[in-house]
């Protein structure tokens, strides 16, 4: 019976390994029509507009602090990604449209507001403020100028004003997102929108971004990055670097100034882009410390960060490093079983939405076939060479039992 036992526990390893050895190959489906569009992103997107209109943004509040409005923005930014490259009048385009006006709503309903404060130096905070604005941002780019609703334009223009003039006062570069609680991502959100802003209107902040960023490097880690967070009124680090801010922030961060962007990019990887059993991962903390998960990063396994890892993914993508975020979006798809069922795709078998709008996020970068990430050598090895060293000591181990004499 032992034997037997030992055989079929033998034989499910091979079959995980020969799974994710095959996942780690996984290309997106492109359209074959005139779209070309990733229609592995589209199904994610089928799958998340359902969970979306069932409750999906009250059920990930009573998860995470900001769960409401985070999986709203991730959600209509995914669709914003994906609008942006394809041809407009389309059916899918009028589907995402819709979407992201209905995550809009959703961010400036009454529930959507109810966790942050009003009487912020900034209103609501630089976190709703900088993920709401920045949304908006994207949707009135994929509109033609003429038909843009001017009320849309006028509060998104406002709230720009507000970003510029609570910060230009401010005696931190990193205003509150909450009461005495300051996280510099959220601020390099909000001022992505400044830039975001100049691109689309007549420029109007590029000095505030270039004082910004001079200020925010004086306020800059051990490591010379951007601290995960700081103190609300003096803008000293409270805890340095992390791998799931940073991803977020080196994704926005581009935007605002690219060769200070880039500069950071080299640390990022140098410190947090890491490997286990051959395949890449990004470390929650940096290389050289510990530390555990939290709210913020999710599950911290062997260093490495599952939010670091799924946005890193697109951080390597922006910045061009191609087989890193291969390396990071094909092992997502291994470990984190993407499965496509009657046109929708999830993953982990669609038990966390939140996990779904990072990924699609993340995946946004892809959107249509033009995009098409290609990499440069095979990361893959180091774990195709310890899954056959795996199945060698598994049949030497099955041999030595078998011969065995009881």
């Amino acid at each position: 019976m032992g034997r037997i036992l030992l055989r079929y526990v033998f034989y499910f390893i091979v079959a995980v390994l020969i799974y994710l050895n095959a996942r780690l190959y996984y290309q997106p489906k492109w359209a074959k029509d005139q779209l070309h569009l990733n229609q592995s992103i589209y199904a994610q997107l089928q799958h998340l507009q359902t969970r979306m209109h069932t409750g999906a943004g009250a059920d990930m509040q009573n998860v995470f602090p900001e769960g409401f409005l985070f999986l709203n923005a991730l959600y209509g930014l995914s669709w914003c990604a994906l609008l942006e490259k394809i041809e407009a009048q389309s059916a899918i385009q009028q589907q995402g449209l819709d979407e992201v006006r209905w995550a809009l709503q959703e961010i400036a309903s009454p529930v959507g507001k109810r966790p942050f404060n009003p009487n912020l130096p900034l209103a609501y905070g630089a976190y709703y403020m900088g993920w709401s604005n920045y949304l908006r941002g994207k949707y009135l780019t994929i509109i033609p100028a003429s038909a843009r609703d001017s009320a849309e334009v006028k509060v998104f223009q406002n709230n720009c004003a507000l970003i510029a003039s609570a910060v230009q006062k401010s005696e931190t570069p990193f205003l509150e997102s909450y009461i005495y609680a300051a996280w510099p991502a959220d601020m390099v959100l909000c001022m992505a929108t400044l830039a975001l802003h100049d691109r689309l209107f007549e420029p109007r902040f590029r000095q505030v971004l270039n004082s910004w960023v001079e200020r925010v490097e004086q306020k800059t880690d051990a490591l010379g990055l951007i601290p995960h967070s700081v103190h609300p009124y003096t803008g000293s680090v409270i805890e340095p670097a992390r791998g799931s801010s940073q991803s977020l922030i080196l994704n926005f961060l581009i935007e605002i100034d690219s060769n200070y962007a880039r500069q950071k990019i080299k640390t990022y990887k140098q410190s947090f882009l890491a490997y286990r059993f051959g395949l890449p991962g990004i470390r929650e903390y940096p290389k050289g410390t510990l530390g555990l998960g939290d709210i913020d990063s999710g599950p911290v396994l062997l260093g490495i960060g599952g939010a670091a890892s799924i946005v890193g993914q697109r951080t390597m993508a922006v910045y061009g490093e191609n087989d890193a975020a291969i390396g990071l979006r094909n092992s997502i798809e291994a470990f984190g079983v993407g499965l496509k069922w009657r046109g929708k795709k999830r993953y982990i078998f669609g038990t966390l939405p939140i996990a779904d709008a990072f990924i699609a996020w993340s995946n946004s970068v892809e959107a249509v076939e033009s995009e098409r990430l290609v990499e440069k050598r095979n990361w893959r090895w180091g774990f195709q060479l310890g899954s056959v060293v795996v199945v060698i000591m598994g049949l030497i181990g099955l041999r030595i039992h078998r011969n065995r004499k009881f």
